[in-house]
């Protein structure tokens, strides 16, 4: 039995998060160990037990002879030199790479402390993450080849946006990134009076929350899983930010990536269902177009690029809907693609 390769730990950890447990449950920890495989060559060994159904779920990997690993907490690494990726295919690359740089505001740079270097690490991964989709465009090409994409998530997204796999688009998705990214190499702005009293606020909304059920410390994490994702929904809506997603309401452009997690989420949730995911998606897009043909809107400017991810960054507000416009459509289309049927 030939095992796949794991370049580094990293991409290893993100394989297995995007690797779902037979019960659907994605969650998996495991610290893994080092092994030797029955050809004698170096492995990593990952076990653990499904906290869904209990199942015991495993993971072997080959490793490089010359390890890859990142040094430090400064860098994320996937992979080092030209290889491509064994474990993910260009698809799920490109929908990691969403799904850690929606997670940061569109402007991170008034974040400090914690918030600052988490989110200065989830745009790291991002970049990383488009640098690997790239690795599967042979050289003198111009777009990654459809058999590169072996998962059906993967197919799945190429087939429904070939051009978001174009050498051009994804260069463009990281350098975009990037420029994110350099807002948070520079020192934090010093908090200001309304910072404070924010900081004020979410210690109130803490200490409430551990008293309703009854919590030894109010602390975040202090409560069981389900406990622990109230505090947060309820802290993110006291920023003015959507509690699904943490994503700023200020603006149009968080309520389109809102949009845009919304369906990469439906994609991941129901990959092996697809008459169902493809029936939620239609919901959701049919409560899209609805809301363009009631309040009149003509989304020429961004249609085309709603897919690629470049619409939440390379366009203005002024060229946007307002963004309570963009959140009543948020809402609607959630509701429609989560309807009982």
């Amino acid at each position: 039995m030939t095992y796949p390769l794991a370049r580094t730990r990293q991409e290893a950890h993100l394989h297995i998060d995007l690797t779902p447990c037979e019960c659907g449950d994605r969650r998996l920890v495991t610290a893994g160990e080092a092994v030797t495989l029955p050809d004698g060559t170096p492995g990593r060994r990952y076990a653990g037990r499904c906290p869904g159904c209990g199942r015991d779920r495993l993971f072997v990997f080959r490793v490089p002879e010359v390890p890859e690993d990142s040094a430090g907490a400064r860098e994320i690494v996937y992979g080092r030199g030209t290889r491509p990726s064994e474990l993910l295919d260009p698809g799920q690359w490109l929908w990691a790479a969403e799904q850690y740089a929606d997670a940061v505001p569109a402007n991170p740079g008034h974040l400090a402390g914690e918030p600052r270097a988490t989110a200065r690490t989830w745009l790291m991964a991002a970049v990383a993450a488009l640098r690997e989709a790239v690795k599967f465009i042979p050289d003198g090409a111009d777009r990654v080849p459809a058999e590169a994409f072996r998962s059906a998530p993967g197919r799945d997204r190429y087939v429904r946006e070939p051009a978001a796999f174009t050498r051009q688009r994804l260069v463009d998705l990281r350098l975009g990134v990037e420029r994110r990214l350099r807002a948070l190499r520079d020192a934090p702005a010093a908090p200001d009076p309304d910072a404070v009293r924010r900081q004020a606020a979410e210690s109130r909304a803490v200490e409430a929350w551990a008293r309703r059920h009854g919590l030894e410390r109010a602390a975040l994490g202090a409560g069981t899983a389900e406990q622990n994702r109230e505090i947060e929904r309820e802290l993110r809506a006291l920023n003015g930010q959507d509690p699904e997603t943490g994503l700023g309401r200020a603006g149009p452009r968080g309520g389109f990536a809102a949009f845009r997690q919304l369906i990469s989420g439906l994609e991941a949730e129901l990959a092996g269902d697809v008459p169902q995911r493809d029936l939620r998606i239609g919901l959701a897009l049919a409560a899209y177009q609805a809301w363009l043909e009631r309040h009149r809107i003509d989304d020429t400017a961004w249609r085309d690029r709603l897919w690629t991810g470049s619409v939440v960054w390379d366009l203005t507000d002024a060229d946007l809907p307002p963004a309570g416009a963009v959140w009543e459509m948020v809402a609607a289309a959630r509701a429609a693609a989560r309807r009982q049927l």
